[in-house]
């Protein structure tokens, strides 16, 4: 992991788990470039915290025209109306691709007598899995898994999300979730109730995928058809091929999910072809 990345997860853990970790020096050609790679995973403002929470620190030297790109940075992304992860349909947490599995999912869901507390960490436990089979590691929501751990974690009912997450399968990718949270935030063992035995040591190997992550989404590749055209073609073969590759590489973790996801993925994009 390069000093990019050392930083970037540090000023996430500072910002987003209040701790004090210090900051390596950086030229500003690195600082942009961290700027670049907080606003692709979308935690701006959890790096801003963090670097606000660490200013005084020595090594911390940012110029003032960075601190105030930082400022404008925010106060846009703050007035801008954002769009939650629910509003792409085919990313919906409440929702499995597994016709069998969303039927499990959809009884646990609709029985009232569950906990609320629970039902919700078991939906973020999915929409992380979803992301990662779809888009590569969410870091913005890995952040708010733990920040929901830390919260609520003595409001859930972690018997039920373990039968729960047997039910949808969904026991090894909620393993491969906790190991990253100990992996990439420094997470104790004893935070993540619902880990299981040993962690999985393909987790640094997954962390890694953040230097494959380009902000290509599930629709980059998308089918689409010009006016005029009998031809069909991709908005964005390499993505589609990335999702091939992500596909095969979680199939372990998610074997009854990855390739109705990949194929209801496939046929989702071809709603863009123009009738």
């Amino acid at each position: 992991m390069n000093i990019i990345q050392r930083n970037f997860f540090k000023l996430i853990r500072n910002g987003a788990f209040e701790h004090k970790e210090q900051i390596e020096p950086m030229s500003v050609c690195k600082w942009n470039k961290l700027k670049q790679l907080a606003l692709m995973h979308d935690v701006a403002e959890t790096i801003y915290n963090g670097l606000s929470t660490s200013k005084d620190q020595f090594f911390l030297q940012m110029t003032n025209e960075q601190w105030t790109q930082w400022e404008k940075t925010i106060e846009e992304r703050q007035q801008k109306i954002r769009q939650d992860d629910e509003d792409d349909e085919f990313l919906r947490a409440d929702h499995l691709t597994n016709p069998v599995l969303n039927m499990k999912l959809q009884s646990i869901l609709d029985d009232e007598q569950s906990d609320i507390a629970t039902r919700q960490l078991l939906l973020i436990i999915i929409r992380i899995a979803r992301h990662i089979l779809n888009e590569g590691v969410p870091v913005r929501q890995l952040v708010n898994l733990g920040k929901y751990l830390r919260q609520e974690s003595h409001h859930v009912d972690f018997f039920s999300l373990q039968k729960w997450l047997k039910d949808i399968r969904f026991v090894q990718i909620a393993q491969l979730e906790g190991a990253l949270l100990i992996k990439m935030f420094n997470f104790e063992e004893q935070e993540v109730p619902f880990l299981q035995g040993k962690l999985d040591k393909r987790a640094e190997q997954v962390a890694q995928e953040l230097t494959e992550f380009t902000n290509t989404r599930a629709q980059d590749f998308y089918f689409s058809q010009e006016s005029g055209n009998v031809f069909v073609h991709t908005s964005n073969g390499t993505a589609m091929l990335g999702h091939i590759r992500r596909s095969a590489r979680y199939f372990h973790y998610l074997p009854s999910e990855t390739l109705t996801n990949f194929f209801a993925s496939f046929a989702h994009s071809l709603s863009h072809i123009e009738e």
